[in-house]
């Protein structure tokens, strides 16, 4: 597990949310989870959330595979 570090380029279209929630922030990979980041941020059950950080490893047909969740988010 690693945490990624997101950068503009030619091919990708970033998007930034300025979060109060978190006080930070974030940068994320296409206009749907920008538009969750609303959703995250004006919802009363939600506590705090991250997008995008930690990339995953694992093995699948003898094949080493990533894989990063959208967010990560704790709902009180």
């Amino acid at each position: 597990m690693y945490r990624r570090n997101l950068k503009h380029s030619c091919v990708k279209n970033l998007f930034k949310f300025a979060c109060l929630k978190m006080d930070s922030a974030m940068t994320v990979k296409s206009g749907l989870e920008f538009d969750t980041c609303f959703h995250f941020e004006y919802s009363p059950d939600v506590i705090s959330f991250a997008a995008q950080r930690e990339e995953f490893y694992y093995g699948f047909l003898g094949k080493e595979l990533s894989y990063a969740p959208g967010f990560l988010w704790l709902i009180g």
